[in-house]
């Protein structure tokens, strides 16, 4: 019993494949997802979300309150003109805008709600909440940062009572400044209260209110979930298949269908530009039977953005079964093949979105992102069916020529190593 246990042991650490498998793989993933959800890292912080930040009142009192949400640790402020900044949400490239709307310094002042407004792209809604959150405690204590808490105090109760007798209005006036001098002189005899509260009592009670808007939404037949869900699981489950149609490569050879097809006039070249015309062809069907399912059972509207799909799911297909074509040529068996496709595929597909989004990932994967094919052909996507995005505008046309660059060069290079490799029938 025992020496054939040791005898499993011994063939399963000779078979590599197995090997990688069981540790490489999972250990890769782990690392990959401590990483994204923040369990990783010596820091232990938070990486800063991206605030883009519009000044339509251009006051002393709008300026200070930009500096004052630029320091704040969890926030990277950048500041834009208003139209740029929707642009930069409609086309993907910044998840949401705070907006000074005009008339801030004086709202400030007289103890009115502040104008201010976060547009922002439902598909990042996760993103926005976490930074809602970090604004929400700030805004309160605007009044007390850059104002007279005494008068915005004072204010916001005239505010609340201003259609009372004029006798009433003068005693609750008396009454709010008697309460803020009395809270203003406990707080100064109580040592265990913390500077920052004692500087910014009453917060609470003006309120810190932001306008939510959503400038992308979700409609009824292209909720985020689904458009994550369809592009994610089409590709990574795109570059799987075009691994196994590239391998047939391998089994010819292994075969001797290769050989025989050498002794003909055929251009050897020619058997792998066949392969990868095959391999073209079927991508492009399943992506087109994915899509069409996604339309027939979930409601995906993919009619009204029909020349788009198309031209995504080209030059996708073109990138992955370039792929997987250059997978097959690069490897000496079939072994070699599963193995490392295997590897290769989960991990792209985890930094590139297939696997969670990306503004769930930190700063640095969401750069590593841009090196998967899943990046550039789920973006694609979105820009289809959540932004609207025209097939003629440039942030689209440019992921599907960084699609088709992609394609061209794994092609380039599985020829080179198809004559090095495949071709090589010892």
């Amino acid at each position: 019993m025992i020496k054939l246990a040791l005898k499993d042991l011994k063939l399963f650490f000779k078979d590599k494949r197995s090997v990688l498998v069981t540790f490489a793989i999972p250990i890769a993933l782990i690392t990959l997802f401590a990483f994204a959800f923040g369990g990783a890292g010596k820091s232990g912080g938070s990486s800063k979300i991206k605030m883009q930040l519009s000044d339509l009142d251009s006051t002393t009192a709008s300026y200070e309150t930009t500096k004052i949400f630029d320091s704040l640790k969890s926030i990277l402020v950048l500041v834009t003109p208003l139209e740029q900044a929707l642009e930069n949400i409609k086309k993907g490239k910044q998840s949401c805008v705070l907006i000074i709307h005009k008339g801030f310094s004086d709202s400030l002042s007289s103890g009115k709600g502040l104008p201010l407004e976060l547009q922002y792209d439902e598909a990042k809604e996760i993103e926005v909440g976490l930074l809602q959150q970090s604004l929400i405690s700030t805004v309160a204590s605007l009044p007390f940062s850059i104002g007279d808490p005494k008068t915005s105090m004072a204010n916001r109760f005239n505010n609340m009572v201003k259609d009372a007798p004029p006798g009433l209005q003068k005693d609750i006036q008396n009454s709010s400044d008697g309460l803020f001098d009395l809270l203003s002189e406990g707080f100064a005899q109580d040592s265990s209260v913390p500077q920052k509260t004692q500087k910014n009592i009453a917060s609470d009670f003006l309120g810190g209110d932001i306008k939510m808007t959503k400038l992308i939404a979700a409609g009824d037949d292209n909720k985020v979930g689904l458009v994550q869900a369809v592009a994610g699981t089409a590709v990574m489950m795109l570059l799987f298949s075009v691994v196994g149609i590239g391998m047939g490569l391998l089994d010819e050879k292994q075969e001797g269908t290769l050989k025989r097809l050498l002794y003909t006039p055929m251009n050897p070249i020619s058997i792998l530009f066949g392969k990868m015309i095959a391999a073209n062809i079927i991508s492009i069907f399943q992506l087109l039977i994915m899509f069409l399912f996604a339309n027939l059972v979930f409601g995906l509207d993919i009619f009204s953005h029909l020349g788009g799909l198309l031209i995504m799911i080209l030059a996708t297909s073109f990138a992955c079964s370039a792929f997987g074509v250059l997978l097959a040529s690069f490897a000496r068996s079939r072994q070699q093949v599963q193995g490392l496709s295997t590897l290769i595929i989960l991990v792209m597909s985890a930094i590139g979105g297939s696997m969670m989004p990306i503004f769930f990932m930190p700063a640095f994967m969401q750069k590593l992102a841009i090196m998967s094919v899943n990046y550039w052909s789920i973006q694609g996507f979105f820009d289809i069916f959540w932004r609207s995005l025209s097939f003629t505008d440039s942030t689209f046309l440019f992921r599907v020529l960084v699609l088709m660059l992609i394609g061209l060069t794994l092609n380039t290079l599985a020829v080179v190593m198809f004559k090095k490799n495949i071709l090589n029938l010892n």
